[in-house]
């Protein structure tokens, strides 16, 4: 593994960590400004970083993460490349969501500051029900 691939997999851990901690202020830092979250389901869903840092810790609340053992990271050119199978445990809106989702993401290092921040995540659960899109969709802050 690279130096920049180690740094993706860490950022990777740190923001699911800062999520377990409903670490709202570290999320910040770690999601960019312009951050979406697309969930992949048979009806896709958005959710963009206000209403998912709102979202974390009561409505949204994570308990538990374990990563599968293929898992992707690459840095080139100052963007990073994740993608993985992740096993979440967690709940939205007291309703369990526990279960395994393929993510894939996008990180960019900053321009002025040089921190890496993600851009883009990719959430996708094979599952052929509703119930976990319908419960992100219900997180939307604009709707």
């Amino acid at each position: 593994m690279s130096e920049g691939s180690g740094r993706i997999e860490a950022l990777e851990h740190q923001l699911l960590r800062a999520w377990m901690a409903s670490d709202s202020k570290q999320l910040k830092a770690l999601l960019a400004r312009r951050f979406r979250l697309v969930v992949g389901a048979s009806n896709p869903v958005l959710l963009d970083r206000k209403s998912l840092i709102d979202a974390v810790g009561e409505r949204w609340s994570l308990s538990a993460f374990r990563f599968g053992t293929a898992l992707y990271a690459r840095e080139v050119d100052g963007v990073g490349i994740f993608a993985a199978e992740v096993e979440l445990e967690g709940r939205i809106d007291g309703k369990e969501v526990t279960g395994r989702w393929w993510v894939s993401d996008l990180w960019r290092k900053g321009g002025f500051s040089r921190r890496w921040q993600l851009l883009d995540r990719q959430l996708a659960r094979p599952d052929p029900g509703q119930d976990f899109a319908a419960s992100v969709r219900r997180l939307q802050l604009w709707r």
